[in-house]
């Protein structure tokens, strides 16, 4: 009996971490989308696995830095990775043109 007690009381405390999980996400992806239209506040593109070479010349030029994030993909992050990159892309081109992809050097997560 105290067995299952205790079971149901884990049970119960993760499913509170995950939802607060959830909604600080949620939050977090309001918050940028609200700041992205401003269109000079470009923060970064979402790749993922080992960081291949350097960005700081792209970084200067378009004031936007490459993320990389672990290996391991959820179908969350990937979404979010392509909803983000998309939308720095789509300012981007707007700005510049074609010519950051060239200067990026690589098809960011989702484009």
């Amino acid at each position: 009996m105290k067995n299952l007690t205790i079971v149901l009381i884990l049970l119960a405390s993760f499913s509170t971490i995950s939802a607060q999980k959830s909604k600080f996400g949620q939050q977090n992806i309001q918050i940028k989308s609200e700041k992205t239209p401003n269109k000079e506040i470009l923060s970064y593109f979402i790749q993922f696995g080992i960081m291949s070479r350097n960005h700081l010349e792209f970084k200067k030029k378009y004031n936007v830095e490459v993320m990389y994030e672990n290996c391991v993909i959820t179908k969350y992050m990937s979404e979010k990775a392509k909803e983000n990159n998309k939308l720095v892309a789509k300012i981007l081109t707007e700005k510049y043109g074609d010519s950051w992809k060239q200067d990026l050097g690589f098809t960011p997560h989702g484009l």
